[in-house]
């Protein structure tokens, strides 16, 4: 019993998510992306902006 526990215990482990939707966004879109990027200085700092907060959301959804 005790084995068959330990075995089963040794067995199972963590699941762990990865996000990536930023560089996938980038990566399915990167004439969308560039063309943002060129667009204007406000156009720019919208897409930063907006990657940056998708790469701290998908953080916190990771770290539980």
């Amino acid at each position: 019993m005790i084995s068959s526990l330990m075995l089963w215990l040794m067995m199972t482990g963590c699941v762990t998510t990865s996000y990536d939707g930023a560089a996938a966004l980038v990566e399915r879109h990167p004439k969308g992306f560039r063309d943002a990027v060129r667009a204007s200085s406000e156009a720019k700092e919208f897409v930063r902006d907006s990657l940056k907060t998708i790469n701290a959301l998908e953080a916190q959804l990771e770290s539980r």
